[in-house]
């Protein structure tokens, strides 16, 4: 109707239909803008800078967590699918800790809660068949928590060996800021433990798996740390540790990245933005945390990747995620490559939090329509812009396949009371045939609009939105 990005988008929407019947919220559609409330506003103007760098992109940039509690074969399978994402982390959040997928024969179970074993939904043969048909490059997380170096010898043996199956990162657990079990068997967990490492302990361990997992497998990059779990605040420490203990021997270390904490749905939402730019947020995290690599080991080639990011942490569906979610994800996916991170992956492809891109019925939400498929893939490199505005919490980004022509803009206006006219007159782009495409908060879903000669000069978008330019594919 409109050029083949349109129907690559009802492609995506009828392939999700098949697999799940309990779609809602997710059309994607071209209509005129509905009428919307009048606000304050001022003028974004974004412009090339003919003086500035371009920057490649890192292949396989956007990814996300797949949890082994839900079938690969189901609508999560069928999400990352459609979306084009390649950078997958399995079995997915604390499930690495909690998941022995050698034992029943390889169905695997997943320990803790104080209850009877579980059998996962998605087996690791399950999960290298698939991810072999969607040519996805997981990171697969081995359990750290029973500091067991042997076990995890034995699986990275499953995988390379039984499965014929190496993957683009191993990792070492999740989160051991939040362990309470540390050093005991699964078979001994009771709910009542504390035993928790320290950084110390946990550099030390991660000596010892990397020694197990070198005896199986001598090439695979191995992350050095899985994100810490207890803010931002803790990490520099973390990371001192592995890195002093582990430098030469590491790949790269994890972050995991919730700015907004606990606050949504309970403040204003300004003050949900302002989390963005503020000591959680993004930029202020990578800082500090490549300030510690650096100095723990300064001769060291070591990737910084955030392979958790999302809104807020600690949250369940029961918590109402609101349109804002999407502007505040899309601020994140800029912020990631103008910091010039190794990769960025989501939480979570499907589950009960309330950002994920399927619901745990089975549902497609409308934070999915942000990633599938305006965002991803991505353009290869990342093109020096100017961005005028006298806003606050103004996001802007220009990439492209090569170093002088933008064939992807993005804007988030992340201000909670303006309005912005937006210019892309700067980036050259009124002779390049192309889709704009609208998310505010008068739709969940975006709306797309032709773009050419004629296209209006400045496009006004309102507070907590999203507008993304794309060339036109055909």
């Amino acid at each position: 109707m409109r050029g083949g990005r349109f129907g690559l988008v009802v492609a995506v929407l009828a392939a999700a239909a098949i697999v799940s019947a309990a779609v809602v919220g997710l059309g994607i559609y071209f209509a005129p803008s509905p009428p919307s409330p009048t606000y304050p506003s001022t003028d974004l103007n974004v412009s090339l800078n003919s003086s500035g760098m371009s920057t490649p992109v890192p292949s396989n940039f956007l990814g996300v967590d797949l949890q082994a509690t839900f079938s690969v074969s189901g609508p999560q399978g069928a999400a990352v699918t459609s979306s084009g994402i390649h950078l997958v982390r399995w079995p997915g959040g604390g499930l690495a800790d909690r998941l022995d997928p050698l034992a029943a024969n390889g169905s695997g179970l997943i320990y803790g809660g104080g209850g009877k074993p579980l059998v996962p939904a998605t087996t690791a043969a399950d999960f290298v068949l698939w991810c072999r048909s969607a040519g996805c490059q997981p990171i697969i997380s081995l359990p750290g928590e029973i500091d067991e170096p042997s076990r995890a010898a034995a699986e990275v043996t499953y995988f390379v060996h039984a499965l014929g199956f190496h993957p683009a990162y191993w990792e070492i657990g999740n989160e051991p800021g939040l362990w309470s079990h540390f050093g005991v068997d699964w078979t001994n967990w009771a709910p009542n433990q504390t035993a928790a490492p320290t950084p110390d302990q946990y550099a030390a361990e991660v000596a010892s798996y990397i020694g197990a997992i070198r005896s199986v497998d001598t090439t695979t990059p191995i992350i050095g740390l899985p994100g810490i779990g207890t803010g931002g605040s803790d990490e520099p420490a973390w990371i001192a540790a592995t890195v002093t203990a582990n430098g030469p021997n590491i790949s790269a270390v994890a972050i995991h990245v919730y700015p907004a904490g606990s606050n949504v749905g309970s403040g204003p939402l300004g003050e949900f933005f302002s989390g963005l730019t503020g000591s959680s947020g993004l930029p202020t995290r990578v800082a500090q945390d490549r300030a510690a690599i650096q100095v723990a080991c300064p001769s060291c080639q070591i990737g910084l990747l955030v392979d958790e990011i999302a809104v807020a942490s600690g949250l369940t569906q029961s918590t109402t995620a609101g349109f804002a979610w999407i502007p505040f994800e899309a601020a994140e996916i800029i912020q990631a490559l103008q910091t010039g991170v190794a990769g960025l992956g989501f939480w979570v492809a499907q589950g009960s939090y309330p950002g994920s891109w399927v619901s745990t019925g089975g549902s497609f939400q409308a934070i999915y329509s942000l990633f599938s498929p305006l965002l991803s893939p991505l353009p290869a490199v990342q093109l020096p812009v100017t961005v005028t505005s006298s806003a606050g919490e103004v996001f802007a980004i220009a990439l492209g396949g090569n170093t002088s022509s933008p064939s992807l803009v993005v804007v988030v206006d992340a201000n909670a009371t303006l309005a912005l006219r937006v210019s892309l007159a700067g980036l050259g782009l009124s002779s390049t045939p192309g889709e704009l495409w609208t998310w505010s908060n008068t739709s969940a879903s975006p709306q797309g609009h032709s773009w050419g000669p004629a296209s209006p000069p400045r496009w006004t978008i309102p507070p907590a939105s999203v507008l993304v330019w794309r060339a036109s594919t055909g």
